[in-house]
């Protein structure tokens, strides 16, 4: 019998890439994100190739979407082994340039949604003794000036994770965090103008790299994998480091050319 996984943020980026490295296991894999269209190409290649997927159109900015993914996938009858919690977005730029809306669309997404869809599914995984996993970013471990709430956001996506490893990991569900840096995807652009010309993102990571990265981090028993030995020095670097000099070394290193960066969303909802 397949085991069944949910893919959030589906229709681009890591979300499709790790869908399709599921799907080839033999994972019959539930696609979710706001754009049918993509989410229909990409059921429909991991179908051509002997593949399960089922589409499940869903705008996690929305309150109350996670119930409603929810109810969806029990109306279908599906039996979720694993919930891989990917959808999100950024900004970058001045704090006061981005839009307030924009910025509670972020906050709905990367942490509500995040973590709604964990507790409406959190039963049911103890019960298959499943597997929840959360992508989070190598900025959750210090301060991220010029990607202030999105940086937080993420340092949320850590603690929330490496907590509920914590308190399931005796009861048979394991949960873990994936931390990559930048990665070459459509997310990059998305942030906003400017950011290939920081230093940071001059280091964007493959997507296949964070693919197998997110793969072993479901097979084994650690709550957070950091993806690069890089990224890992430097994650190591912040936690003895003072904060107010890890946050200047940041904003040195985040600092845009511009201060007319203008915000911009991701397409990996």
């Amino acid at each position: 019998m397949r085991k069944v996984a949910i893919v959030t943020g589906a229709s681009s980026g890591i979300g499709e890439a790790l869908a399709l490295a599921l799907a080839a296991q033999g994972t019959h894999v539930v696609l979710v994100a706001r754009s049918v269209d993509r989410l229909t190409a990409l059921a429909s290649r991991i179908e051509r190739a002997g593949g399960r997927a089922t589409v499940l159109p869903a705008d996690l900015a929305a309150p109350g979407a996670a119930q409603k993914v929810f109810d969806e996938v029990e109306r279908r009858g599906l039996r979720v082994d694993t919930l891989v919690n990917n959808a999100g977005f950024g900004f970058y730029g001045p704090f006061e340039n981005e839009a307030p809306a924009h910025l509670s669309e972020m906050l709905q997404v990367n942490v509500l949604a995040l973590t709604e869809l964990t507790r409406v599914f959190v039963p049911s995984l103890l019960a298959r003794r499943g597997a929840i996993l959360n992508v989070a970013s190598t900025v959750a471990f210090q301060p991220s000036p010029y990607m202030s709430a999105y940086g937080a956001t993420k340092a949320f996506v850590l603690s929330f994770t490496e907590a509920l490893w914590a308190e399931y990991r005796g009861r048979g569900l394991h949960v873990a965090a994936v931390c990559p840096g930048p990665v070459e995807t459509p997310f990059i652009d998305a942030m906003g103008a400017g950011v290939r010309s920081t230093a940071v993102f001059k280091m964007a990571l493959p997507v296949d790299a964070v693919v197998r990265t997110c793969l072993r981090a479901l097979d084994g028993t650690s709550p957070t994998r950091i993806v690069g030995l890089v990224n890992w020095l430097l994650a190591q670097t912040s936690r003895f480091s003072p904060r107010a000099l890890t946050a200047r070394v940041s904003a040195a290193m985040f600092a845009p050319r511009s201060r007319s960066t203008l915000p911009a969303s991701s397409s990996e909802t």
